[in-house]
């Protein structure tokens, strides 16, 4: 057992906020397939207050928790039967799968038949408050990366060992296990967009940016960003975005009418990052025939997209749902590495570090705008 600091998340007392806080934590030693890493760093992704900001039971959430999963660490302990790893090893973290059932044997374990419990619910018995013994649910997406040290499934880890090319680079590529991931695969997999199409992004966080890099780096045609932050959308501009639209702006009527100024037939896809309702119905219009929206963002846990049956088969539109971009993380993450190295992902560009003892200064950039992504360090706590 370790002993060290998490941020733990209570059971919210307002709707649609989180109950975080920063306590001393017993890490129990690892069982078998799974490996104690002492992390170095932890992206804050928008699942991760989604997933403590609903009540108790809501979405097989069971609180306390410890949420986190765009780990990166040191490899301090091993438990029976782990194959990939030693100890000392660093390694980047990203979701869990069973790695036995059809899906992931066909190689897409974002749609694991235990995807849903095994990462948004986590597991008990891994994770206690010091002092207290409170029993905390922990190994969130395999991981519970919000702690200075945490016990991690095997199938969550990547090792990073032959990646990286010095110690900052660990922290640097903490976040590339989901956020930037799920913006390259929507690309990349489950759109597998090329030079032929125009891709409208809603939406300019970690998934957009992502998203538009990745477009850039398959010739997309058209490259549209849309954002209410203006220097969300400079910044899309010289990542490879043809076009910027200010949905704050006086001049924003429907988001239908702002692309077909653009583009008079529409975009062939849509990736659709930010949960608004009406963003999600615009940007299902604002596709031409045979086009596809990939929905991504979580909407309101009461919202159910309607649409004309009958227009859809006329118009043969696709409406897709993308969880982690259909990645496999061991793929995907190497790959966005070499782009990095390449200059063509630069994810330096989207990052902003903090302490972990500061991580509401993390939330509150998130919610301004200010922050694309908020990265946590955990080096001397």
């Amino acid at each position: 057992m370790v002993i060290g600091k998490a941020i733990v998340a209570r059971e919210p007392v307002h709707p649609l906020t989180v109950n975080w806080s920063l306590e001393e934590v017993d890490v129990n030693s690892p069982g078998e397939g799974e490996i104690l890493v002492e992390m170095r760093a932890s992206g804050i992704c928008h699942t991760d207050i989604v997933l403590t900001s609903v009540p108790n039971g809501e979405l097989g959430i069971t609180y306390p928790k410890v949420a986190g999963h765009e780990g990166a660490g040191i490899v301090r302990g091993v438990g029976k039967n782990v194959h990939t790893v030693e100890i000392g090893d660093p390694v980047l973290l990203s979701f869990y799968s069973c790695s036995s059932c059809q899906q992931c044997a066909d190689s897409h374990p974002a749609y694991c038949k235990d995807f849903a419990p095994g990462n948004y619910s986590g597991h008990p018995n891994r994770m206690s408050v010091h002092g207290s013994g409170e029993e905390l649910w922990a190994r969130f997406f395999g991981q519970s990366s919000f702690a200075q040290y945490s016990i991690v499934s095997e199938a969550s880890v990547l090792n990073a060992k032959i990646l990286l090319e010095n110690d900052n680079e660990l922290q640097l590529f903490s976040p590339l296990g989901c956020g930037f991931q799920t913006g390259m695969g929507a690309i990349e997999n489950t759109t597998n967009a090329g030079p032929a199409d125009t891709v409208l992004i809603l939406g300019l966080g970690a998934v957009g940016m992502g998203a538009i890099m990745t477009a850039k780096i398959r010739n997309c045609k058209a490259i549209i960003a849309v954002d209410r932050v203006k220097g969300r959308l400079e910044l899309a501009k010289s990542l490879g975005a043809t076009h910027n639209l200010d949905t704050s702006s006086p001049d924003f009527t429907t988001l239908d009418d702002a692309v077909r100024k653009l583009l008079p037939n529409g975009v062939s896809i849509v990736i659709e990052t930010t949960g608004v309702p009406f963003l999600i119905e615009q940007g299902l219009q604002s596709t031409h025939q045979r086009g596809k929206i990939v929905l991504i963002g979580v909407p309101p846990l009461a919202y159910r997209l309607s649409f004309d049956v009958t227009e859809q088969i006329n118009t043969g539109r696709s409406i897709l749902g993308c969880i982690e971009g259909d990645c496999v993380p061991q793929i995907a993450i190497p790959q966005m590495i070499k782009w990095y190295r390449e200059g063509r992902f630069p994810v330096d560009k989207l990052i902003k570090f903090f302490n972990a003892t500061d991580y509401q200064q993390g939330l509150n950039g998130m919610k301004d705008g200010t922050v694309i992504k908020p990265v946590l360090l955990w080096t001397g706590q």
